[in-house]
């Protein structure tokens, strides 16, 4: 049975929020709102050049963020831009070689035209004009985004019009070629989800490029070898132990950051993997120090997958397999890994080693409500020891467990062995401390659901508080508890592994979207997320015995104005926070058990997630 949604905050601050989780490129179709923190707010790529210009309402500042208005938030700029507070930042504006004007409309459910065509290095004008709501006449706004590869335009907010008059309007230069998604970003109705096109810029008389990814021969058209194994250093070209380095996004740079965390030092940069990176899993050798297992996986939300050499730092592969994506998981001997993708819906199985495709699995359902629908997918793992991949469905409000364990024998291979009912839009989650129970957030019906990966079916359901949010969750064995995050509430949710009834809730600072526990730290550790407040820069310490807040700690008194995403080290002596908004761009190194800080690493490009190497011992 659905929970009723505490009332726990103003309705402009929940509004706000649920705007902000909505920017991105593809919206749940039967809900008002994603669960997915747009991170790529307000730091633009360093060194790229786009020139915007806006009419009416839509500021500057609020395109560069992402959101649906301008005064959702007030961002920094990157580090190396050094504006002044409240200036509007200037970028280097590219020369155009022709100016077009398009006039564009919005409907219920698609904008007209859908398919735009234009040359490279043009000056192209978009006027927006009527947006109306033929069959749901209770909504009353689209919003047009343009947020793919190197554009990043909206969303730009289209009030409802019936008539011609100009709306709003966006100008930019056309500097790069290929074929870019745009999208209404505010759920709109039950269409929502077809109201999407495509911008082509292509040289006059070139043959437009469209991409089809739910073919099995463009997946592996766009299967790239960047370097074979006997290429790669078959020695470590550092002497760092694999499991105490820390693999860390730097969410709009494309790249990702290998940190020491024996020193607490920068080591090293990889680019071109993907922006705005959602997750790292790792080889299950790589506890073993071989060339075999030093490797991880990578997924961006762009869709591209790519496996990195943790030796040399290099990149060594990439599966292409779509054009929006969330997950990543990799077996437990490593023969195999597997991606989660919004655009298509589908799971794409890849060979471990050279990541080539070769299974896809098309994730079509009905849902809770009896709908068709081709779901996102939002959560990926390996089962411990069950050779299953378990894979959450977002608008499908099921779990998926799919045989790996007779790998590629063709048609037939990796079989979705269950599927699992479970309630409305789901999220992340995480297992119980013995590996049979899968905890799930079902964000909609504000509830965790409980699978049993042994018997293969749904166990229990744990009411929540608003849009639960457990990111990889908390667990105290000690006291058979788990934690979660709430991305619409001011509260952490506790429940019993033993009983699966909810222990309690736990009063906060504000919304977040992380928690952890590491078994040497005598402190859950969370992050506020989402306030549109100084609050965004606090993190808090939680008493796994008396469920209380024990300790906050504001970062923006060193240069944060967004702190996210406790990782523990190995040893658990040290516990990192990314400071990824603000003056300072790096990570916090926190004593774990005192709250004390007790180093920085600096230099970084707005980091937000952070994996360590220890997480290759979960497989």
């Amino acid at each position: 049975m659905s929970q009723q949604k505490p009332q726990t905050l103003d309705e402009d601050h929940e509004d706000r929020i649920k705007r902000h989780l909505s920017a991105t490129r593809s919206i749940a179709q039967n809900m008002e709102f994603d669960d997915d923190l747009d991170f790529e707010m307000g730091l633009p790529d360093p060194g790229r050049r786009t020139m915007l210009k806006t009419g009416g309402a839509v500021a500057l500042a609020g395109m560069l963020a992402g959101c649906s208005s301008s005064s959702d938030s007030e961002e920094s700029p990157a580090p190396d831009e050094g504006t002044d507070e409240g200036e509007t930042e200037e970028t280097e504006e590219p020369d155009a070689e022709r100016s077009e004007t398009i006039q564009m409309e919005s409907h219920q459910f698609q904008f007209n035209p859908q398919r735009i065509e234009v040359q490279p290095n043009t000056e192209l004008t978009i006027e927006f004009t009527k947006s109306t709501f033929e069959e749901q006449p209770d909504f009353n706004l689209h919003s047009f985004a343009l947020t793919d590869g190197e554009y990043d335009i909206g969303p730009i907010e289209l009030p409802e019009s019936n008539d011609d008059d100009v709306i709003e309007s966006v100008t930019f230069v056309t500097e790069h070629t290929g074929t870019f998604q745009f999208e209404c970003a505010i759920y709109c109705g039950d269409g929502h989800a077809q109201m999407n096109g495509q911008m082509f810029v292509v040289e006059e008389g070139e043959e437009i490029q469209e991409i089809d990814y739910t073919k099995m021969e463009t997946l592996k058209d766009r299967h790239e070898v960047f370097m074979p194994e006997d290429e790669l250093p078959q020695e470590p070209e550092h002497d760092l132990d694999l499991r105490d380095l820390m693999v860390v996004t730097e969410r709009n740079n494309a790249s990702v950051s290998m940190i020491d965390t024996v020193n607490d030092e920068f080591m090293a940069r990889v680019d071109n993997v993907g922006k705005a990176i959602h997750v790292h899993d790792f080889h299950s050798s790589l506890p073993e120090q071989t060339r075999e297992g030093a490797y991880v996986y990578t997924q961006s939300r762009q869709g591209e997958m790519f496996k990195i050499d943790l030796f040399g730092f290099n990149r060594v592969a990439l599966a292409d397999a779509g054009s929006d994506a969330r997950d990543i998981a990799v077996s437990e001997e490593s023969d195999w890994v597997i991606g989660g993708f919004y655009n298509p819906a589908h799971l794409v199985i890849c060979d471990a080693d050279t990541m080539e495709p070769i299974k896809r699995i098309p994730t079509e359902t009905t849902d809770p409500d009896g709908n068709e629908v081709k779901s996102r997918i939002c959560s990926l793992y390996d089962v411990p020891g069950q050779e299953l991949f378990l894979a959450g469905l977002k608008e499908g409000g099921e779990v998926w467990l799919i045989d790996y364990s007779e790998g590629d024998t063709g048609e037939d291979s990796f079989p979705v062995v269950a599927k699992i009912r479970t309630g409305r839009i789901l999220h992340d989650g995480f297992f119980t401390d013995d590996g049979r129970y899968f905890m799930i957030a079902s964000q909609e019906d504000d509830q965790i659901d409980v699978i049993d990966c042994e018997e293969m079916e749904h166990a229990a359901t744990v009411p929540m508080d608003n849009v639960p949010h457990p990111g990889p969750g908390a667990l105290y064995p000690e006291g058979d508890l788990a934690f979660t995050t709430h991305a619409g509430a001011g509260s952490v949710g506790v429940w019993s592994t033993d009983t699966f009834e909810r222990e309690k809730l736990i009063d906060t600072r504000g919304s977040g979207l992380f928690i952890q526990k590491h078994k040497e730290s005598d402190y859950v550790w969370a992050d506020v997320i989402l306030t549109n407040s100084p609050d965004d820069a606090y993190v808090y310490l939680i008493d796994p015995e008396s469920l209380e807040v024990d300790q906050e700690i504001d970062c923006s008194q060193w240069g944060s104005a967004a702190a996210i995403h406790p990782e523990f080290s190995r040893d658990g002596e040290k516990v990192y926070i990314s400071s990824w908004q603000g003056d300072f761009q790096g990570i916090f190194v926190f004593d774990p058990n005192t709250g004390e800080k007790i180093g920085e690493i600096g230099d970084l490009l707005a980091p937000t997630g952070k994996f360590l190497g220890t997480r290759a011992e979960g497989h």
